[in-house]
């Protein structure tokens, strides 16, 4: 069930995947909704979009090509600096070591693929309005 509810003003958000279908629908489910998202395919383009973007909330993949996404998390916590960001590791690894490895990271949440379109909406939403 999708919510009705509508998104926070100008809720910015920056998807990080090297799995352009994957990055493609969310983004379009996640702009149906009225949120604004940017999409990067690697650590590089991520970091650049987050200095110019400034999303509040970035879901990234863990398993990147180019940096994975336990070593992009605290340059991302850099360039963010004291600006909140909610930052959530998107991914297939899912055990209790992967779990605690992203949060020593500085991944606030730990989201396990595939994401239920309905769950992703909903954790959302929360994060928005809890901004």
């Amino acid at each position: 069930m999708i919510s009705s509810t509508p998104p926070r003003q100008s809720f910015r958000i920056l998807l990080i995947d090297d799995n352009d279908d994957a990055n493609e629908s969310m983004a379009a489910l996640l702009e149906l909704m009225g949120y604004d998202v940017r999409t990067a395919t690697n650590s590089a383009t991520a970091l650049t979009l987050t200095a110019q973007f400034e999303p509040q909330l970035i879901l990234s993949d863990i398993g990147l090509p180019d940096m994975n996404g336990y070593e992009l998390a605290p340059a991302l916590r850099q360039i963010t600096g004291a600006r909140k960001v909610i930052l959530v590791a998107a991914t297939g690894y899912g055990n209790a070591d992967d779990k605690q490895r992203s949060h020593v990271a500085g991944f606030d949440h730990h989201l396990v693929k595939p994401l239920d379109a309905d769950m992703l909406l909903e954790f959302v939403a929360t994060q928005a309005a809890a901004y």
